[in-house]
This record gives C-alpha cells, sequence and structure tokens, in this order.
C-alpha cells in the first residue's frame, strides 16, 4: 500500500509536479540536480528515485544482517548499530513507499 507524502501538496493541486520533483530530488544524490532529463521529466526521475530508494534499503538489510558477523565491532557499538540501521531501514522503507505513490501520480498524469 502506498501512502502520499506528508510534506508534499497533493497531486493534481496547482504547481505539484514542481513540487514532486523537487520532493525525489530531495531523496537522490545532490548530482541529479545537474541532469536535464530530471528537471525536464519528472516521471524519469520517480522511476530512478524510486530504484535508488530500492536498493538503499536492500543495503541497510544487507548490513544488518552481516553486522554481527562482519563488523568487528565491540558488543556495545554492535547494539547500537543494529538498533540505528534497524531505524534507518524503517525510514527508507517509509520514503520508499511514499516515492511510489509519488511516481504513481506522475504516471498517471501522463496517461
Amino acid at each position: 500500500m502506498s501512502s502520499w507524502p506528508t510534506d508534499l501538496i497533493p497531486a493534481g493541486s496547482p504547481g505539484w509536479e514542481i513540487k514532486a520533483s523537487a520532493w525525489l530530488l530531495d531523496r537522490c544524490p545532490s548530482e541529479f540536480r545537474t541532469y536535464e532529463i530530471f528537471r525536464t521529466h519528472p516521471a524519469a526521475l520517480g522511476y530512478v528515485a524510486a530504484f535508488q530508494l530500492e536498493h538503499q534499503v536492500e543495503a541497510i538489510r544487507d548490513a544488518y544482517r552481516s553486522a554481527r558477523t562482519t563488523s568487528n565491532l565491540a558488543p556495545e557499538a554492535l547494539t547500537e548499530l543494529l538498533t540505528t540501521l534497524e531505524h534507518e531501514g524503517a525510514r527508507l522503507a517509509l520514503e520508499l513507499n511514499c516515492a511510489n505513490a509519488v511516481v504513481a501520480a506522475l504516471n498517471a498524469m501522463k496517461s
């Protein structure tokens, strides 16, 4: 189930595609702002932003799965790392869910 970002105006509101693009760019590496395609084609930006977020979620999950065996951290640092990874994983999963809702709205606009 997708949920609309709380900090983004509703799809269809005046200027929403511009605000949606800015919202998506805030979830991408800063270099994305330099590419013309991401400024002129919000759906292309949405596609890549969601793809990027999917991989970030997977990277956090991989780090969590392997932390106990490969991080070589002291027990207290390991506990703190695992807690941080849990928090970040949940945050990124929510961001991905919201990004998917934005992408669906952008794609619906071009249909």
